[in-house]
């Protein structure tokens, strides 16, 4: 009787995919590989199948491109493991790299919320999964949700804390603003070590800048990304947009 298989899935989470790429990244850098040289950038002699599951997941989450001897790191990798923790690029190219998979963004379709293991689990069986590989799936993506949240609240925490209490004496009952919807009236002041604050809200982006015109290219960029964002999420929710018209 033939073996029953699942729809694909990244073998791995987002996490562990950026510690493979870190590796790849460390010894070539952005020079072209072969799989075999990638294989073995990744721990393994051969092209065997745990190696050939690993290069699946780095290229299903847009870390790697190129085929056979022409593989590369990405410009999205790259900004993920170089830019700052917790800064608005390397925020934006977690988040482009967590939903590059289809089937990620099939779930968050469904579930743009938390979601439980069981309740997931159960959705990928529906969706032909055998019950072993919807429990590696729903793990795989509820730890890179997990990854990418950390990494926005992690940025928020730093840009919506201000040096003194937000609080006026003619408001002193008023109740605390959650770090996860600032206003823009709460993020930290501008100084010349951070001239410039981007928060996620939702479907919208809070923004604060005071540049020039090289920090004005950065904005640029940096908002070039968010605008991939949005419209991913906008495709994966199409009903909240034809509300919104």
């Amino acid at each position: 009787m033939a073996k029953v298989r699942s729809p694909n899935y990244p073998m791995l989470d987002l996490g562990a995919a950026l510690q493979a790429a870190r590796k790849a990244y460390a010894n070539d850098h952005r020079n072209k590989m072969s799989r075999a040289v990638l294989a073995k950038h990744l721990g393994h002699d051969s092209l065997s199948g745990p190696a050939l599951g690993k290069i699946g997941a780095l290229r299903a989450y847009g870390l790697i491109d190129g085929n056979a001897d022409e593989i590369r790191i990405t410009n999205e990798a790259v900004h993920a493991l170089e830019a700052p923790e917790g800064s608005p690029e390397r925020t934006a190219a977690m988040s482009q790299l967590a939903f590059r998979p289809k089937l990620f963004q099939d779930i968050r379709k469904d579930f743009p919320g938390a979601v439980s293991p069981d309740n997931l689990r159960f959705w990928l069986i529906k969706r032909d999964f055998v019950p072993e590989a919807a429990e590696k799936a729903a793990k795989t993506y509820l730890a890179t949700m997990r990854l990418v949240d950390s990494g926005a609240q992690a940025y928020n925490s730093e840009s919506d804390v201000a040096p003194e209490p937000l609080v006026t004496p003619q408001a002193p009952t008023a109740a605390p603003i959650s770090p996860r919807a600032p206003r823009p009236e709460d993020l930290a002041p501008l100084s010349d070590d951070q001239p410039l604050v981007v928060v996620m809200n939702g479907e919208r982006l809070n923004i604060k800048a005071s540049v020039d015109l090289e920090g004005l290219k950065n904005l640029r960029e940096i908002l070039e990304k968010y605008e991939g964002i949005l419209q991913m999420m906008q495709k994966m929710n199409p009903d909240k947009k034809e509300a919104a018209n």
